[in-house]
């Protein structure tokens, strides 16, 4: 089953987007002159509708409690509940019948990156995503807020990369890696259980990583351009596999 994480969240579109998927929050603070638009009031709404506690606080409270100062008049406090072990995650795959689609994140850094890949994950079906055990949350107010909320909703796995792959393999899914010197990845099938590894912003795929992978796929670039943002990357590579899947190969 999930684990549960607490995550402070200073988005509105973020809180709204988790409270309308049905996420659970342990508490809302507001400030108490705060101009109520839409967003707030339909916030304030669906809280009072779940019993959600709700604490109109000053302005200094608020900022104290910030971790960005960046907040929008409201900071909830959400309850994650998108961890999981592997096993626990393919077993659930399985179950319902779905096929196996995952990304592995090898030691990406900045939250923007890893928040504009969760949201285009959540969209495009990937089944969950998988990073190495940080001693940092994973889900952070940034990615929350890049994602509109999806990186709450998508499941995350944290562990070893080295095992995930291993263990991934012996469920017969193919692992292939973004990498610049790879096959073009229209000329790859992409079809069928699969994951996508994606590598650090600075350094791509580790060369530990990039051994265990069982092939390599590239995104052609312009002469004088080396490559795309790791995020616009993921998101080509994830609607190709979907396109792959309904057009065929």
């Amino acid at each position: 089953m999930p684990r549960t994480k607490f995550i402070q969240i200073e988005s509105k579109n973020a809180i709204l987007e988790l409270l309308q998927e049905g996420k659970s929050f342990e508490k809302i603070y507001t400030a108490m002159n705060a101009h109520k638009d839409p967003k707030t009031m339909e916030i304030m709404r669906i809280a009072s509708s779940k019993r959600i506690p709700i604490e109109k606080s000053s302005r200094k409270f608020l900022d104290r409690l910030s971790k960005t100062s960046n907040y929008e008049s409201v900071i909830a406090l959400m309850i994650a509940d998108n961890m999981w072990s592997l096993d626990e995650l393919l077993t659930r795959v399985h179950e319902k019948g779905m096929q196996p689609f995952f990304l592995l994140m090898d030691h990406l850094k900045y939250d923007l990156n890893i928040g504009a890949i969760m949201r285009t994950a959540f969209a495009s079906g990937v089944n969950g995503v998988i990073t190495p055990i940080k001693s940092e949350n994973f889900l952070t107010h940034e990615s929350l807020r890049v994602s509109m909320g999806a990186a709450a909703r998508i499941p995350i796995v944290e562990m070893n990369l080295f095992a995930a792959i291993n263990e991934m393999k012996k469920e017969g899914i193919k692992i292939v890696g973004l990498h610049m010197e790879g096959k073009e990845y229209y000329k790859t099938d992409l079809r069928g259980p699969i994951a996508i590894v994606l590598g650090a912003e600075d350094v791509g795929i580790s060369t530990r990583v990039l051994e265990r992978v069982d092939e390599t796929i590239s995104i052609p670039m312009r002469e004088g351009i080396g490559s795309l943002n790791v995020g616009a990357s993921a998101a080509v590579i994830c609607y190709e596999k979907l396109k792959q899947e309904v057009a065929g190969f």
